[in-house]
C-alpha cells in the first residue's frame, strides 16, 4: 500500500490497513492475488493529488515498486481507479466493494511493507465476487488448430530502373505561427515541461492584458503576462529551487535565438 501524502506528490509506503480507506486518503495499492492495481481516491482530495496518483498507478502498473529486494505489482493486468466521489456508478461500487474484500483477513509482512496472506489466508483464489472471480470463472475458448505454413515461392528480383537524381528546388522557410509572444510562451512551457514531472496552467486576464499561470507543485509557482512581443515572468527568478533555475536559464537561452 502506497499513500500520497500531498498536493506535492510525496509518495510512501505504508503497511496494509484497511483504516487508512478515508475520504482524506489517496492510495495505491498493488495486488498481485488479484493482478490488480488499485487506486483508492477519497472524496476529499484535491484534484491535482488525484492527477498525480493516476499517473503513479499507471507508472506502478509497468515497472512496479520495489520493497527490500522484491519487486511488487509488475505488469498487473488493470488499474481499478475508485474516486469515492462516484460510488453510486454500479462499476466504481463493484470495485470498492471488492478493494475493501481485499484488505480484510490476517496478512504477514516482509521488508516492514510487504504484505502476504497468513494461514488463514493462503489460498491464491480471487476474492469471492470481485471481478477477477468473474473472469476466472467463465469458459475459456477452445484453442484453434495450428496452421501449417508453406513457403513462399521465390519471385524472380526485379530489375532494378536507372536512377534519376531528382531536381532539388528550394523552398521558401516557413512562417512560424504566433506572435513572437507567443512563441517565448511555448519556450517556457517546454522549458518547464523537460524539467518537473507534474505541470499545471491556467488561463487569466488582469488589466485588460492576457496572462497564464504555471505551476509545478513542488518546483515554481509563476505567472506570465502577455505585453505585445513581449512576457513578463512574475517573480523573475522563477522560484529558488534548483528545478526552477533550471527552467529559467534553458528559457533564456532559447529566447536568445528568436
Amino acid at each position: 500500500m502506497l499513500m500520497l501524502q500531498d498536493d506535492a506528490g510525496e509518495l510512501s509506503p505504508v503497511k496494509l490497513n484497511p483504516h487508512l480507506v478515508t475520504s482524506d486518503n489517496a492510495l495505491i495499492v498493488l495486488d498481485e492475488l488479484n493482478d490488480v492495481c488499485w487506486l483508492w481516491i477519497g472524496r476529499n482530495v484535491s484534484m491535482p493529488t488525484r492527477m498525480h496518483a493516476l499517473r503513479m498507478s499507471k507508472f506502478f502498473q509497468r515497472s512496479g515498486f520495489k520493497i527490500g529486494i522484491t519487486t511488487i505489482g509488475m505488469a498487473t493486468s488493470r488499474i481499478a481507479e475508485m474516486n469515492e466521489k462516484n460510488d453510486s456508478d454500479r462499476k466504481v461500487a463493484e470495485d470498492i466493494a471488492a478493494f475493501k474484500a481485499a484488505l480484510q483477513g490476517k496478512f504477514n509482512f516482509e521488508d516492514k511493507y510487504l504484505a502476504f496472506p497468513g494461514k488463514a489466508k493462503e489460498s491464491s483464489e480471487p476474492i469471492p465476487g470481485s471481478p477477477e472471480a468473474a473472469r476466472a470463472q467463465a469458459p475459456r475458448p477452445e484453442p484453434r488448430p495450428a496452421i501449417e505454413l508453406k513457403p513462399a515461392a521465390a519471385e524472380p528480383e526485379p530489375v532494378p530502373e536507372p536512377v534519376h537524381e531528382p531536381v532539388q528546388i528550394a523552398k521558401p522557410a516557413p512562417k512560424l505561427p504566433g506572435s513572437l509572444a507567443d512563441r517565448k510562451t511555448a519556450f517556457l512551457l517546454l522549458a518547464t515541461m523537460k524539467n518537473a514531472d507534474l505541470v499545471y496552467t491556467e488561463r487569466f486576464e488582469r488589466d485588460g492584458k492576457a496572462g497564464i499561470k504555471i505551476e509545478a507543485p513542488g518546483t515554481m509557482v509563476i505567472e506570465v503576462i502577455t505585453d505585445g512581443e513581449d512576457i513578463t515572468v512574475s517573480p523573475a527568478d522563477f522560484g529558488d529551487t534548483d528545478e526552477a533555475a533550471r527552467i529559467k536559464s534553458e528559457y533564456e537561452a532559447w529566447v536568445e535565438r528568436i
